[in-house]
């Protein structure tokens, strides 16, 4: 690899942000408030916001505060209230899709750096030129584009700096400009609050035999042709800076913090050679994900990029550690998913490659006070949010490693 690109890792809440960071992101981006694209689940107040910037400037992490909507005039006046109280607080950009608020942002921060989301739909380079005009130092280039195209992009306009797309969930509009959602369910995929009509499983009538209904299948696959598999180009990192590729781009504010360190973690580490690709690539099966594809990346794409119907769940993400005493050799854990005795659990450590295991001999729950002692009730098995200490013989534990334990389940 030429020069190592930026990884860029999604951060849907202020945990999530502190994952990410912990596990290797070089930036991250999160949601301003009521404006960003996950909007209801992954929202920013400018509370959080200073908390996150904090976490991130002391490890010298990035952070980008989305803000793409597909904007109305009665949006305007709370978009540049929060900025106005967003900027001062050290966001190393804003990502914007819509033009009006791009040329009020540059007007009124032109020291603000602005990243044009791949809501814009940017495929050519008379796009990027004109964007490269109004402002904008990076473009997050629409997901409909080859490689090659990319490459091609990137040559002629070199001082702009090009992000893509290398891991994660695809929507069936793959720019994301659908209107599915709010013509199926009046909530808008364009303003944060798409409801995944494309996920739903769909029968078919003929208009002249209404009481005859037929399943619209793609032979043997099912029903479910608007699902689209999700993007790993984890194989591919060399052809991705070959193209000239600034910034990869982890897919998931609203996925789990487990899901958040994993892929992080696997991604700075193949990146920078301390991990082998093929290993890379089976941890990243241990994710939940549906089935994956190159998207349009390498130029060959078929129907077997639709079509998806199942997620994959080999592990279920149990608890995060919130210390590791060595001399009583307890983790102090708090869950959020049922473990019990006997199980064997995995540890996801920012600070070590290989992910360890031990099994469950000894839970006890600690009281109301959280005491951080010997004694308390001793239990059986542990469930979400219990704040909970468990025994195991492993060298130093880092805080905030994950625990996971194998289910190997297909969810349909």
């Amino acid at each position: 690899m030429r020069h190592k690109p930026e990884l860029l890792s999604p951060a849907g809440n202020l945990e999530k942000l502190q994952a990410a960071v912990s596990f290797g992101a070089d930036a991250v981006y999160v949601g301003a408030g009521e404006f960003s694209l996950r909007a209801p689940q992954t929202s920013f107040d400018l509370v959080e916001l200073k908390q996150g910037i904090e976490f991130a400037q002391r490890h010298k992490v990035k952070v980008y505060l989305a803000m793409n909507i597909f904007a109305f005039d009665e949006d305007f006046t709370g978009m540049m209230d929060y900025l106005e109280q967003a900027v001062p607080l050290g966001i190393d950009a804003v990502i914007i899709s819509d033009p009006g608020l791009l040329a009020l942002v540059h007007k009124k921060y032109p020291k603000l750096k602005i990243h044009l989301s791949t809501q814009a739909n940017t495929l050519n380079a008379e796009a990027v030129r004109f964007w490269q005009g109004q402002g904008v130092k990076r473009v997050v280039l629409g997901r409909e584009l080859s490689l090659i195209q990319v490459k091609k992009i990137k040559q002629a306009v070199p001082k702009m700096e090009i992000e893509l797309f290398v891991h994660g969930a695809m929507c069936m509009s793959y720019s994301g400009r659908c209107l599915l959602s709010k013509f199926m369910t009046d909530r808008s995929a364009n303003r944060g609050e798409c409801s995944h009509p494309c996920r739903w499983q769909y029968q078919m009538k003929e208009m002249q035999r209404p009481d005859e209904e037929f399943s619209i299948e793609e032979d043997q696959r099912g029903t479910y042709v608007m699902n689209s598999k999700d993007l790993c180009m984890i194989e591919h990192l060399p052809e991705l800076i070959e193209a000239g590729v600034d910034s990869f781009k982890i897919e998931g504010r609203m996925k789990s913090v487990y899901y958040v360190a994993l892929v992080t973690k696997i991604y700075r580490e193949v990146i920078e050679g301390k991990r082998e690709v093929e290993s890379g690539k089976r941890e990243l099966g241990n994710v939940s994900h549906r089935h994956y594809c190159t998207g349009f990346y390498l130029g060959d794409v078929d129907r077997e990029n639709q079509g998806e119907d199942a997620t994959v769940r080999n592990y279920t993400f149990v608890g995060v550690v919130e210390n590791h005493n060595l001399e009583t050799k307890e983790l102090e854990i708090k869950a959020r998913n049922y473990f019990a005795v006997g199980d064997e659990l995995e540890i996801i450590d920012p600070a070590v490659k290989e992910i360890k295991s031990f099994k469950v001999e000894f839970v006890r729950r600690s009281g109301s006070q959280a005491v951080r002692q010997l004694g308390g009730q001793e239990i059986t098995e542990a469930h979400n949010q219990y704040h909970v200490f468990v025994q195991t013989n492993l060298e130093k534990v880092s805080k905030n490693s994950l625990l996971r334990r194998e289910s190997s389940t297909v969810v349909q």
